[in-house]
C-alpha cells in the first residue's frame, strides 16, 4: 500500500484530469462563440434576396437584378441597461460587384474582423455569384461561399448556398462546409411570401428555418414590411425566434429582434437601412 504521499500525489492527479476534462468543455464553447454569422442570415433566405445583404446570405442574389444597394447594420446584445454593440455591418454593390464588412466585439474585449467581396452574373431568371471571406482578429484565414439563385416561377424561387468552402479556421474553430438549400413561394401577388432552408454539413442536419413576410401598403409611399422566422434543431424543436417591422422602399429601414429557443427575453436587436436603386436599360432612337 501506498503511503499518505502517494495519497496527495494520486489526489493531485485527479484534480488535473478534472481541470482539463473541463477546460476541453469549456475552451471550445468560447472559440466558437466567436465565430459569429452575420446578423443578416439570421432573418433572411438564400431564394429571398437581391440587395447588398445578398453578399451575407446569398451571393447569387446581387445578380438577379442589375442595382446599386447599400447596406448598413448594428447590432446590441442583451439591448436594456446592459446593452453592448455587438456587431457593426456596412456593404455596398453595383452591378453584380459587392463588398461588405462585419466587425464583432466579444465579451472579452477581442474583436474579430470580416471583410467579404463578391460577384455575381444573372440571366433569364437564373442568377449565380461567389464570395471570398477574409477573416481577421485573432485570425488570419479565408474561405468561400458559392451561391445560385432561381426564378422557377414568377412566385417561386430556389436557391442555394455552398457556405465555407476550404473550410477556413476562424479564431481556433474550423468552419464546416455547410450546405443551404432554400425555397421562397410569393402569395398574393408577392404581397406576402413563405420561406424555408436547411443546414447540412458532412455530418448530418444542423437545422431548419421557416419564416413568413408581409408587405402592408404597398402603393403608398411609405410602405411597412413584417417578418417572423422560426429557426429549429434537426428535430424541428425551436432554436430560435425573430421578429422584424421595417418602413419604406427603395430607401428601407427597419428593426429585428431575435430571442433564443425559450423566447423567455430578446437576446439582439438589429437596428438596419438599405437604400436600392435598380438601373433601366434605354434603348438609343435612331433619327
Amino acid at each position: 500500500m501506498g503511503g499518505p504521499a502517494d495519497l496527495t500525489g494520486l489526489r493531485r492527479d485527479r484534480r488535473r484530469m478534472v481541470g482539463l476534462s473541463l477546460l476541453q468543455l469549456v475552451v471550445p464553447a468560447i472559440v466558437g462563440a466567436q465565430v459569429v454569422p452575420n446578423r443578416a442570415a439570421l432573418y433572411l433566405y438564400p431564394s429571398d434576396v437581391t440587395d447588398a445583404r445578398a453578399l451575407w446570405v446569398n451571393p447569387a442574389g446581387s445578380g438577379r437584378f442589375e442595382e446599386a444597394s447599400l447596406h448598413l447594420d448594428l447590432t446590441v446584445g442583451e439591448p436594456g441597461a446592459a446593452g453592448r454593440l455587438r456587431q457593426l455591418t456596412l456593404g455596398l454593390s453595383s452591378r453584380g460587384l459587392s463588398f461588405g464588412y462585419q466587425r464583432d466585439v466579444f465579451d472579452a474585449g477581442a474583436r474579430g474582423h470580416t471583410y467579404r467581396i463578391g460577384y455575381a452574373v444573372g440571366r433569364a431568371g437564373l442568377a449565380a455569384g461567389f464570395a471570398t471571406a477574409l477573416y481577421r482578429g485573432g485570425t488570419s484565414s479565408s474561405g468561400w461561399d458559392l451561391g445560385i439563385l432561381y426564378d422557377w416561377r414568377p412566385s417561386l424561387s430556389l436557391g442555394g448556398v455552398i457556405e465555407n468552402v476550404g473550410r477556413p479556421s476562424v479564431r481556433g474553430t474550423t468552419l464546416p462546409v455547410t450546405y443551404v438549400p432554400s425555397a421562397t413561394l410569393r402569395l398574393f401577388d408577392a404581397r406576402a411570401a413563405v420561406s424555408a432552408d436547411g443546414r447540412f454539413t458532412s455530418g448530418g442536419v444542423l437545422g431548419y428555418a421557416f419564416g413568413l413576410r408581409s408587405g402592408l401598403g404597398a402603393t403608398t409611399r411609405a410602405p411597412v414590411g413584417l417578418l417572423v422566422r422560426l429557426d429549429t434543431d434537426r428535430a424541428l424543436r425551436r432554436a430560435g425566434l425573430a421578429l422584424g417591422v421595417s418602413l419604406g422602399s427603395q430607401d428601407l429601414g427597419g428593426i429585428v429582434a431575435t430571442a433564443p429557443g425559450d423566447a423567455d427575453r430578446i437576446d439582439a436587436l438589429d437596428l438596419y437601412g438599405v437604400s436600392t436603386r435598380r438601373f433601366t436599360r434605354t434603348r438609343a432612337v435612331r433619327d
